[in-house]
């Protein structure tokens, strides 16, 4: 048998598949954490207006999750209802701290929750009774719409109900929906990117972004464009990332990361970002999804905000 030889390129070929298939080619990595003084000086300028608040009433939570549908720190939803329930509810639920990604970050303050705030969970979609009793909804799973389950949201907002949707319950399966749109604000999205996202403040004047940065640098998965396009009457984009505006187009567009809707007396808050569990723990991040759940409850904005540094991703000077 005559011997053979592999040339010096096909073994440096051979050598560059091997590598690719063992070590990934970009693994997504937590951006830095914020300063702790920096989010704190947001939380003062808040604080001010929060003094001037009548008395504040109970109000009624449901966290709405579905099981885990991705990998490790990608949608889990069941640890973000457990650990979120802590975060607003206090010690009634069975977490030991409110962050999603690393070592259990323990804070004392979690046991007292927020004040006058009681908080249950739903696999899936609401019961009934929760349509019933809760002043705002909050979901992040992949929702399963049909004609019936748009038309008791539609009611449940009618009536001056609240629902803020995060990541995945902003993506229609299996395509965007108008019929939805009704309902969110919404219909879907048709593309997905995984990536740092520049988060660009498109309403600065909008309460729910009071002192919170012009641009905000997270490591998540944008979606983008909303389909059908949004109705700008209805839907006031407080956020957006600069996104290719067409497949293979090196043309870039802004496209809205969170919105507000209001639909009769209801009102919606929408947010894309959510997809890596590290994105809960950013406190600028919280602070978005803290004010969208108390304004889209129709209460002061800035009600939960002394959540948002709970367990947070801080840098301590």
């Amino acid at each position: 048998m005559r011997a053979t030889t592999t040339s010096p390129h096909c073994r440096l070929v051979f050598l560059l598949l091997t590598v690719s298939l063992v070590v990934p080619i970009h693994a997504a990595t937590p951006p830095p954490p914020p300063k702790r003084s920096d989010v704190q000086r947001v939380l003062a300028m808040a604080r001010a207006i929060r003094a001037e608040r009548p008395t504040e009433r109970p109000l009624q939570i449901v966290l709405l999750a579905d099981r885990k549908d991705h990998g490790p720190g990608e949608h889990d939803y069941p640890r973000w209802q457990s650990r979120w329930a802590l975060l607003l509810g206090g010690a009634a639920a069975n977490a030991p701290a409110a962050n999603l990604h690393g070592p259990d970050r323990v804070d004392p303050a979690l046991q007292h929750g927020a004040p006058h705030v009681g908080v249950t969970t739903a696999d899936q979609w609401p019961s009934p009774e929760q349509w019933k009793t809760a002043d705002v909804i909050v979901a992040f799973c992949y929702l399963a719409w049909t004609p019936e389950r748009i038309a008791e949201l539609g009611q449940f907002l009618d009536r001056g109900g609240g629902l803020v949707v995060i990541h995945s319950a902003t993506w229609t399966k299996p395509k965007a929906s108008a019929d939805v749109a009704t309902v969110l604000g919404v219909g879907g999205f048709q593309r997905w990117r995984h990536g740092a996202i520049s988060l660009e403040t498109s309403q600065p004047e909008h309460p729910i972004c009071l002192g919170l940065p012009p641009v905000l640098v997270l490591e998540d998965e944008s979606y983008w464009p909303p389909t059908p396009p949004i109705h700008a009457a209805n839907v006031q984009v407080l956020a957006a990332s600069m996104e290719q505006a067409e497949p293979g187009q090196p043309a870039t567009a802004p496209q809205p990361m969170f919105w507000t809707y209001q639909r009769g007396r209801g009102r919606v808050f929408g947010c894309v970002l959510g997809h890596y569990s590290w994105t809960f723990d950013d406190p600028y991040f919280r602070l978005w999804l803290l004010r969208g759940i108390a304004w889209a409850a129709r209460e002061n904005p800035y009600r939960l905000d002394d959540l948002a540094l709970r367990s947070a991703a801080v840098a301590d000077e």
